[in-house]
């Protein structure tokens, strides 16, 4: 682990200890509502939850391997590539932005023995079908609740919808240009690599130019080949609307598990689109506390026990992110073995 990441880290932890102090402070003095929240404790329903949390991972490796060719497609398979999801929530869950996503991903597709290049522009055209898809599913759900959006949570909460959509589309026209406009790509880089002449011999610097560029034009070779390949971008944005489906679902489950019967389904859906793209402002690694006061804000209309809530809040923590984490741990810690052409799989 780096420093980088140790810091990251430590901050997670420390972060977490402060947001698990401040909700079970509120606890105090609220025993007889704590008593009503764990007797109508359903752990069925939480066991559900903590299902489409792993649904949610296997469609996610599933997306990841429809966007392969059909020679890595028959090196690899879906569940050798459950290390990239599970390292993709370590990578995002540990740096600030979720700016580790992307390179964690790419450690786990060479795991599975797929060209970096080739990796890349799968993790990158992946990466934009997840942010559409994202953008498409929030346009949906605010305008189909708006009313109960500006109604019923705090003001507040909502002044930070317009920001996070705009940085989705920001992050999504990027990725277009850099994908689909390879003189512009190339420029960039014979901009920077000539800075880097001082760290490095003359022979070592032009072999590294080299190497980049191969990398870039493999790297565009690959994304027009993704392009081309509809039944690819079809199965990738497929698998992502369902992925996400499930993991909006989640708080649902959590909801149902203190005995809210009547909560609506689609109205906490709506409510985690909105977390998930506000969560996104916070440059603090997983979102560590702007996650949890967001749920509190945005959910407080459908758990009003407060004890309940602060219940709510932790177990969805636990199932959204910190899983995810500890998975990702172990995915890191689990060594590669050989794959049938020789390079290394799960």
């Amino acid at each position: 682990m780096s420093k980088t990441d140790k810091i990251s880290a430590t901050i997670v932890v420390v972060l977490t200890a402060v947001v698990v102090y401040f909700l079970t402070n509120e606890l105090r003095g609220k025993g007889n509502q704590l008593k009503i929240t764990l007797k109508h404790l359903d752990w069925r329903w939480l066991l559900l939850g903590l299902l489409m949390m792993i649904l949610s991972i296997f469609l996610e490796a599933a997306a990841t391997y429809v966007m392969l060719n059909k020679l890595d497609r028959k090196r690899t398979s879906v569940l050798s590539l459950l290390r990239v999801p599970l390292l993709n929530f370590l990578g995002t869950g540990l740096t600030p932005f979720a700016t580790g996503g992307q390179p964690a991903q790419l450690f786990g597709m060479s795991r599975a023995g797929i060209e970096s290049g080739k990796a890349l522009s799968v993790i990158l055209m992946k990466f934009l079908v997840y942010q559409v898809v994202v953008v498409l599913f929030f346009i949906i759900g605010y305008f189909s609740a708006e009313h109960f959006i500006y109604a019923q949570i705090d003001p507040t909460f909502a002044k930070f919808i317009p920001f996070a959509i705009a940085i989705h589309a920001f992050v999504i026209l990027g990725i277009v240009l850099v994908m689909f406009w390879p003189a512009m790509t190339l420029r960039l880089v014979h901009i920077v690599l000539p800075w880097t002449k001082k760290f490095m011999s003359a022979e070592r610097h032009h072999n590294l130019t080299i190497k980049i560029e191969q990398k870039i034009d493999n790297f565009h070779k690959e994304s027009r080949r993704v392009i081309g390949s509809w039944s690819s971008l079809v199965g990738a944005t497929i698998f992502t609307i369902l992925q996400l489906v499930v993991f909006y679902m989640i708080p649902y489950f959590v909801i149902r598990a203190f005995g809210y019967v009547n909560v609506n389904p689609w109205l906490i859906v709506t409510m985690n689109i909105m977390i998930v793209m506000v969560i996104s402002l916070f440059p603090i690694p997983g979102g560590v506390g702007g996650a949890e006061l967001s749920f509190q804000l945005l959910f407080s209309p459908f758990v009003k026990n407060p004890a309940t809530l602060i219940f709510v809040i932790l177990l969805w923590r636990l199932i959204t992110y910190y899983f995810g984490l500890f998975a990702g741990i172990i995915a890191y810690m689990i060594p590669a073995r050989k794959t049938k052409g020789g390079q290394h799989g799960t």
